[in-house]
């Protein structure tokens, strides 16, 4: 059994989504566990620069300025950007170096021993380890009596007491983050690639099944048109046959002959099967128009004539003053449209028809009735041939007239009219430059 286009259209719709969703869930799956990898190795990088700096630090058996700027010096090459050494017991300045990062905003990291915490930058490439204390004097302290040995060399006061702290930039975990920046990227990109293109052939599949349709409908019609001509024609000869005939019978029978009634009854059927027959054979021409420059309020006033009655009402905003038109065929679809609002219209209630000259420059005329409106759904059903829900109704009209507007170049629309009653629109291009074209407003 064949799959219906909608179904494939959907299962990959849905397919080309979860794969998007896999690409971008694991882009992001890989970020996250390399921002927590580049946190261990920015750590572990910390913990050395820290390590390698108290050594330095008890070689020299002091702190200052010039001992600090030598362990920057020395483990710049290791990530150490900024290091500070503060006072334990007034947390007062002894000594720094570098350069502070001022735009890092420093989130915890947990204690790394009783005495050492960590803090790290929010991409985790940078952090800053705080040691509270270091113990001893140094090696090159003098070891002699504390007084004497701080009264001779007062730059070399003993480690403890002091709290210091590095500031690291890691590249290792610069580069790890790029690469997962790189890749999460390349996994949206793939991701949106994949939709893109699943949403090209949900729209390709549509106008491909459109046309489809469209061209089985068009077959459809070929074939009733080819039906209608031939029934059209078998049926027109006897009908006018008949038609005479029953003429020929009511002008001999006496009016108060009982047979009278029933030859009218047959004389007004067959006129209506003749009026069908012409509908039917018109349906079938092939809607060829023949265009000629004329005034479109004219056609519209003389269709109104045609039609008969006072219920209505033209309205004329801009209309132009020629078009492209063959009147014959335009006359009969606004003819068909009149007829349709005011049977739909209650009495009393008056049919309103609009010409007007569309900002697009595109001829444009309404009719609009007061009934019940057009049921919900059925907007382009209402131009099939043969669809009526009027009891007499043959259901060409619409279909005709959709056609010979079409043979324009033009569309014909009907939908509801917010304050109630149905709207036929048929919209007409310019075919040609009229240079005469003019514009009147009145009603």
């Amino acid at each position: 059994m064949k799959t219906p286009p909608m179904y494939l259209r959907w299962g990959l719709l849905l397919s080309a989504s979860a794969m998007a969703v896999v690409l971008v869930a694991a882009g992001l799956w890989v970020r996250v566990g390399i921002r927590q990898a580049s946190r261990t190795v920015t750590s572990g990088q910390a913990i050395g620069v820290a390590f390698a700096a108290r050594r330095t630090f008890r070689m020299a058996g002091a702190i200052n300025h010039a001992v600090l700027q030598e362990v920057l010096d020395e483990l710049a090459p290791q990530g150490l950007r900024y290091i500070e050494v503060l006072s334990e017991a007034d947390q007062s300045m002894v000594g720094s170096a570098g350069k502070r990062e001022l735009q890092h905003r420093w989130f915890p990291g947990g204690n790394l021993a009783p005495t050492v915490t960590i803090a790290f930058a929010q991409d985790g490439a940078s952090a800053r380890l705080t040691a509270q204390s270091l113990e001893g004097a140094g090696l090159g302290a003098n070891r002699t009596a504390g007084s004497e040995a701080e009264h001779e060399h007062p730059e070399r006061r003993p480690l403890h007491g002091k709290q210091i702290t590095f500031e690291t930039d890691s590249a290792a975990a610069h580069a790890m983050l790029w690469r997962a920046r790189v890749t999460l990227v390349v996994s949206l990109l793939a991701a949106a690639v994949l939709l893109g293109l699943a949403a090209v052939f949900w729209r390709l599949s549509r106008h491909a099944e459109r046309a489809s349709f469209q061209l089985e409908h068009d077959r459809q019609l070929k074939i009733l048109g080819q039906m209608s001509a031939v029934l059209g024609h078998e049926i027109k000869n006897p009908l006018a046959s008949l038609k005479g005939h029953i003429q020929l019978l009511i002008e001999k029978l006496p009016v108060e002959h009982t047979g009278r009634k029933g030859a009218e009854i047959v004389l007004r059927e067959t006129i209506r099967l003749e009026e069908l027959s012409r509908q039917v054979l018109e349906f079938a021409r092939t809607g060829a128009v023949r265009r000629e420059n004329v005034d479109p309020v004219t056609i519209v006033r003389t269709a109104v004539d045609n039609v008969g009655g006072t219920d209505i009402r033209l309205h004329v905003r801009g209309g132009p003053a020629t078009w492209s038109l063959d009147s014959t065929r335009m006359e009969e679809v606004l003819v068909n449209l009149l007829r349709n609002a005011r049977d739909a219209s209650p009495p009393g209630n008056p049919v309103d028809v609009t010409v007007d000259l569309a900002a697009n420059h595109n001829l444009s005329i309404e009719v609009r009735d007061h009934g019940e409106g057009i049921v919900a759904g059925e907007e382009e059903r209402v131009f099939e041939p043969f669809y009526t829900r009027r009891v007499k109704g043959t259901g060409l009209g619409l279909a005709l007239a959709r056609r010979i507007v079409e043979g324009h170049g033009g569309v014909i629309t009907a939908h509801n009219h917010p304050e109630g009653g149905a709207v036929f629109s048929v919209t007409l291009p310019p075919i040609c430059k009229e240079s005469e074209r003019g514009t009147r407003t009145h009603s």
